[in-house]
């Protein structure tokens, strides 16, 4: 049977772990919502660009009419 300190020991051991895991899962889900944002950021660009080429062409139209 384990002695008290020794179970101290595995609790506490436990406890790092943990605490290490939950370190990893914050950064990757910091990495996960920085690459959201990038993604959301060159999908607003794209649109963007759509858009203003969608325009562009709606007034060359007119004017050669």
């Amino acid at each position: 049977m384990a002695t008290e300190p020794d179970l101290r020991r595995e609790i506490a051991d436990e406890r790092r772990e943990l605490t290490n895991a939950v370190a990893d899962l914050r950064r990757e889900i910091d990495q996960t919502a920085e690459r959201g944002k990038r993604i959301g950021t060159a999908v607003g660009a794209a649109a963007g660009a759509l858009i203003a080429v969608r325009t562009l062409a709606k007034l060359l139209r007119r004017r050669d009419d």
